[in-house]
């Protein structure tokens, strides 16, 4: 575990460099590890669980979820250390909107300290459960049915991709 910042009231939020979620957004976007810094630092922790976007009040990306179209090429992929969810729809003639928001997801430790469970840039109603998860619910393949990741804004794993819808 690594400490990627430290709260406003001096509460170290941890994540897992290799294996978690946060991971392969920090891995696949750069950009956003001194986002969320700018974020965490500005939190009062008091063990409450974060699952929120916060404005930055300016351009700080673009998001990687887009409402889809008819004439977009949707493929179906497995998301690096995502397994779980399933395939997940894809755009490949897009490139994600401008976006002022920043998802973060901190869930308290016993020890007082959080970890970043996952961030993205978007926004937190972007983050409806999957069909293929555990956790789908009723809204989930509305949802995904008309919106979809960037191609490329995320590692996929090889050889899970297809142009077949999965539900």
């Amino acid at each position: 575990m690594k400490v990627i910042a430290t709260s406003k009231n001096h509460i170290k939020v941890f994540y897992d460099e290799v294996h978690s979620h946060a991971a392969t957004h920090l891995h696949d976007n750069p950009e956003l590890a001194p986002l969320l810094q700018e974020v965490i630092t500005s939190l009062e922790l008091t063990g409450q669980e974060v699952a929120d976007h916060f404005d930055r009040h300016r351009v700080i990306g673009r998001c990687d979820v887009v409402e889809v179209i008819k004439k977009d090429e949707i493929v179906y992929a497995v998301r690096k250390n995502r397994e779980n969810d399933g395939l997940v729809p894809f755009v490949k003639n897009r490139i994600g909107d401008l976006c002022q928001t920043i998802a973060v997801h901190l869930v308290p430790n016993k020890d007082a300290s959080y970890t970043l469970s996952s961030a993205w840039i978007g926004k937190f109603n972007d983050d409806e459960p999957f069909p293929q998860s555990k956790e789908a619910n009723s809204d989930s393949i509305a949802f995904w049915t008309s919106h979809a990741f960037i191609y490329g804004s995320q590692e996929i794993i090889p050889d899970t991709e297809t142009t077949l819808c999965p539900w």
